[in-house]
């Protein structure tokens, strides 16, 4: 029987040892809590045996990322569906800390984009980040819950990658930064779609403040990122990004009061 394995390699010599023992840690933690997760097969951290290249030999996953669906509440519901599981798992992660464990600047380092449409939004949520983060229950999190790290096959997800920051801390940060990504990638309205669904399954009310943490993930550099992420896997509207999240981030301090 033919079994399909990934292995990915890093370059030596660029510090990637602690990122890759950090994921094969994390995919220990997650195997066998019905996620759809890669098993890890072999991985030689240090390079020894494949010529200093850091190296990690894993399960290869059925299915591919979809960015282009072809029913979109579908597809929504079953990101949802998904999020809620990943959010109902008792496993250990340390408590996730805004301003040191995310690539989001610290309120002081807070930037308007420069294609802003409204600074005046992005100043007032930029005040609410300068208050200290309010307590939510800790869940279980993924930290990088985004589009891109989803494989699908027929119509369901068929994996969930890129185990590289789990944490515990507010739901709303994993569903946040999927929000941030449908926003920044469709509409808005795709977002407030998810944000509505997962409240839906999972009986919550997702807290604003988090929510709001997650969607000032966005800066100037977010549309390049996005863009090389879709890697052409469907149209990129560019121009109209940063006008796209400026709407989420507003309609989320409304909901801040």
């Amino acid at each position: 029987m033919r079994t399909f394995v990934v292995l990915r390699q890093y370059p030596g010599g660029l510090g990637l040892q602690e990122p890759l023992e950090k994921e094969i840690a994390n995919l220990g933690v997650v195997a066998g809590s019905g996620l759809p997760v890669p098993s890890v097969l072999a991985a030689d951290v240090a390079g020894a045996s494949t010529g200093g290249a850091p190296s990690l030999l894993m399960s290869r996953l059925p299915g591919h990322v979809d960015l282009d669906p072809s029913d979109p509440r579908s597809w929504l519901t079953r990101i949802a569906e998904l999020a809620v599981l990943l959010h109902s798992l008792d496993l250990p992660a340390k408590a996730f800390r805004p301003w040191t464990d995310s690539w989001i600047a610290p309120p002081a380092g807070f930037r308007v984009p420069a294609d802003a449409q409204n600074p005046a939004v992005w100043k007032a949520a930029f005040d609410v980040m300068a208050a200290p983060p309010p307590k939510d229950a800790a869940v279980f999190l993924h930290c990088d819950f985004l589009p891109v790290n989803m494989l699908w096959s027929r119509g369901r997800i068929t994996g969930l990658t890129d185990w590289n920051s789990i944490h515990r801390g507010s739901r709303a940060i994993d569903v946040g930064h999927c929000r941030r990504y449908l926003t920044a990638l469709y509409s808005p309205e795709r977002a407030e779609q998810l944000r509505s669904l997962y409240e839906s399954i999972a009986g919550v009310t997702l807290d604003p403040w988090w929510d709001l943490y997650a969607l000032l993930h966005y800066d100037d550099s977010g549309a390049k990122w996005i863009h090389g992420q879709v890697a052409g896997r469907r149209p990129v509207d560019v121009p109209g990004m940063t006008s796209r999240v400026e709407i989420a981030v507003e309609t989320t301090l409304r909901r801040l009061g």
